[in-house]
């Protein structure tokens, strides 16, 4: 699909739009969202970021992802200006006279891109990242860079975000939900998204809900790795093996006939050397046996998904 394909679909007669899920807890589903409820989604950020006529919003990610079709909505609605591009893990963000983009949409690999040369995009005023939880490494270089960076928080079945939280510090802050939508913390400890009407999502999300209603995601239900019988969860073992290493990373799983599953790391080397032993040497030190990667895999690129999410799936044995 295209995004005028995606033009054409919203301005016919129909009341729904189909989306896919990203799949990045099994094979993606098709589901279908009413105009009306992405439309309200689509005014949430467009009073959050004072998006109006005047506004341009340029898009660097795919009009087949959730995402990709809300930047599509929000520029509809408020009549503003449109331009994207074809998504690359090096977006240019093409200038267009003086005008300057009030609004970028990019993933990870693409923030990453533009922070190793910020000055290329002062032409940009603030950037929504999306797609997968910021890594520490490079929130610090996104907080260091004097960019405007907001990154967001929600899924397909949400249409797109439902809270956001500006990275300026490598300290992240919990996420503020929009205006109209609340949170809790259900019997799973996961959030549980109510919106304006009453309706409610139960997420397979992790999450310490405070007070005021913001949160913070600690991981997913649905990735919680089970070996020997105690339970890991992948978001929280990244986090703690990232002070043994400069490597980016992801945990994973894979099934284990004594374990039932044991730890798989796989290590995005960039063609350098990992010190394995010393690695394991320093984390064994510090954790316990069973947090330890079992399984070590070298890749020149971590895996992701269509959306740009790292895909943090078991592996087949």
């Amino acid at each position: 699909m295209t995004y005028e394909d995606f033009r054409k679909e919203w301005l016919d007669d129909g009341d729904t739009i189909a989306v896919k899920t990203s799949g990045s807890t099994g094979t993606p589903k098709r589901i279908v969202l009413t105009k009306d409820f992405v439309a309200e989604s689509a005014r949430r950020t467009i009073g959050f970021f004072g998006i109006d006529s005047t506004s341009f919003l340029h898009s660097c990610i795919s009009p087949d992802t959730i995402g990709g079709k809300m930047v599509m909505v929000r520029a509809i609605l408020a009549g503003c200006r449109l331009s994207y591009e074809t998504p690359t893990n090096r977006p240019a963000f093409p200038r267009s006279g003086d005008a300057q983009i009030t609004l970028a949409s990019v993933v990870a690999s693409q923030m990453l891109h533009v922070v190793t040369s910020p000055s290329l995009f002062r032409h940009v005023k603030t950037f929504l990242l999306g797609g997968s939880p910021v890594d520490s490494r490079l929130r610090s270089m996104i907080a260091g860079s004097g960019l405007d960076v907001y990154e967001s928080y929600g899924m397909t079945e949400t249409a797109s975000h439902i809270a956001l939280r500006h990275i300026d510090s490598p300290q992240p802050a919990p996420f503020i939900p929009l205006p109209g939508i609340t949170t809790e913390a259900d019997s799973r400890g996961c959030l549980v998204i109510t919106f304006p009407d009453g309706t409610s999502i139960a997420t397979n999300d992790l999450a310490e809900v405070y007070p005021d209603g913001c949160f913070d995601i600690t991981g997913r239900l649905d990735h919680m790795i089970i070996t020997g019988g105690k339970k890991v969860n992948p978001t929280q073992l990244e986090k703690e093996l990232s002070q043994f290493t400069d490597f980016p990373f992801i945990i994973t799983s894979r099934p284990d006939i004594k374990w039932g599953h044991h730890i798989v790391m796989i290590v995005e080397t960039g063609g350098r050397h990992f010190d394995e032993n010393g690695f394991l040497k320093a984390a064994g030190a510090k954790l316990p046996h069973h947090m330890l990667p079992k399984e070590m895999i070298y890749v020149e690129k971590l895996p992701q998904l269509p959306g740009g999410k790292l895909d943090r799936r078991p592996l087949e044995q």
